[in-house]
């Protein structure tokens, strides 16, 4: 039987000192994608702390090949690290975190109340750093987690294993995918990168890119009637995908509960996005733009098709089309990200729940499922492997800023998130 108290007077005891060692040796590695080139630099810093645990370690490299395809700017080896631990157990569990961080605001350092790259804790217990809510707090923890259940003598309910994966952040292709393609993604999959706070994501979007070329004959503005005003023409088109728009976000998951909306009393469900957010046109104020450029970003829900999104978006840019005296339109379907899907009732997620609940002397019934208002790759074990025993659960919070000025995590949900990890993998439910 295992003795919660001691599980818990173990975490509290953690000296912080401990716990920013760990963080600051894996901050300082900038990881930044694009491009991605210090990843070999990570795994000689993280991969120490797995081997000292007993875990048996792998290098796994995505073939340049697959990397040459994409049409992103990175450099140098797209190099994964899995580390697993047999326990002797019936079942096994794949803790899934990636290596790579968005930049820095460029040329923004001055914004950073400390270095973006320097692991900083103020007397509040925030601890700032570029990636220290996205996502390498939440390895922190794990490994924190695991130098404490090994100190106690304690023995997970799983055999696991631990992905360090590459190009999250920017890749159609991300490090798991390969991961996952080659067989290493094994049981239950608990996803580190998700909020501290009491609710179970089940859902996440997908989404796809949409460029939209309008073309029409420039002129001098003064004889505007010799040419054909792209941007003017473009409106037609605009009007067409703004009704588009209307009836898209009025659609709602079927079992996937949302956030509220400002000044709507109605209870929303997870509910796709559509948006116009980039237009380029024009060069000066005396030439007729003979060219624009529109950008749509369509944000999936899990219910949605692929084919009926782009479908949709054809017919509502052709109606604008025949409206307008465009001489030609072009549309591409630039990127897409599928959405995720997790079974609320699922082992993992109902053992997560519980931990959650005894940690944070909660009832269960309080840890609600909800729509996570962003995308993961762990959309890719939905489709390749047609899995939904997937846990989305990791130490930010809702001010953590993650990808923005002064990201950060607290002390306090860091040692948290260690408790609930210990319960999750070594108490008898």
């Amino acid at each position: 039987m295992v003795d919660l108290e001691v599980i818990y007077k173990e975490v509290d005891d953690l000296s912080h000192e401990k716990v920013m060692e760990i963080m600051r040796n894996l901050i300082k590695i900038d990881t930044s994608v694009p491009p991605g080139n210090t990843y070999r630099e990570y795994l000689d810093v993280i991969s120490p702390y797995f081997e000292k645990l007993g875990f048996e370690l792998e290098e796994v490299l995505v073939p340049k090949d697959i990397v040459d395809k994409w049409d992103v700017s990175l450099i140098g080896p797209r190099v994964n690290l899995v580390a697993s631990k047999n326990y002797g157990q019936d079942e096994d569990i794949t803790f899934y975190g990636h290596i790579d961080v968005v930049p820095a605001p460029s040329g923004g350092l001055k914004e950073w109340s400390f270095p973006p790259f320097q692991a900083t804790m103020i007397k509040s217990g925030k601890i700032y750093g570029r990636g220290t809510a996205d996502m390498k707090g939440s390895m922190a923890s794990l490994i924190l987690a695991l130098q404490i259940i090994k100190k106690l003598n304690l023995v997970p309910k799983y055999n696991l294993t631990i992905l360090n994966c590459t190009d999250e952040e920017i890749s159609p292709y991300p490090g798991v995918a390969y991961l996952a393609e080659k067989g290493y993604v094994k049981g239950t999959v608990f996803c580190l990168d998700g909020d501290i706070k009491s609710n179970i994501t089940i859902g996440s979007f997908g989404f796809l890119n949409i460029i939209v070329d309008t073309y029409g004959k420039s002129c001098h503005s003064a004889v505007n009637f010799m040419g054909v005003n792209a941007l003017e023409q473009t409106i037609p088109i605009l009007t067409e995908l703004m009704k588009l728009k209307e009836i898209v976000e009025e659609r709602e998951s079927d079992t996937i509960p949302g956030i509220p909306r400002p000044g709507s009393n109605r209870k929303w469900n997870f509910s796709p996005m559509f948006n116009l957010n980039i237009m380029k046109v024009g060069t000066t104020d005396s030439i007729v733009p003979d060219h624009c450029m529109l950008l749509i970003n369509r944000r999936i829900i899990p219910k949605e098709n692929h084919d009926d999104v782009k479908r949709e978006i054809e017919e509502a840019i052709e109606r604008g089309r025949v409206k307008s005296k465009l001489l030609d339109v072009k549309t591409t379907f630039d990127f897409s990200f599928p959405a995720m899907k997790a079974d609320p009732n699922s082992k993992g997620i109902l053992r997560i729940k519980k931990a959650m609940a005894l940690v944070n002397k909660i009832s269960e019934d309080t840890i609600k499922p909800i729509g996570m208002f962003g995308s993961t790759d762990m959309s890719f074990l939905n489709r390749m492997l047609n899995i939904e025993d997937i846990i989305v659960h990791g130490v930010c919070y809702g001010g953590s800023n993650e990808h923005g000025v002064n990201e950060h995590i607290r002390m306090k949900d860091l040692i948290t998130f260690i408790k609930e990890l210990i319960v999750f993998l070594c108490h008898d439910f």
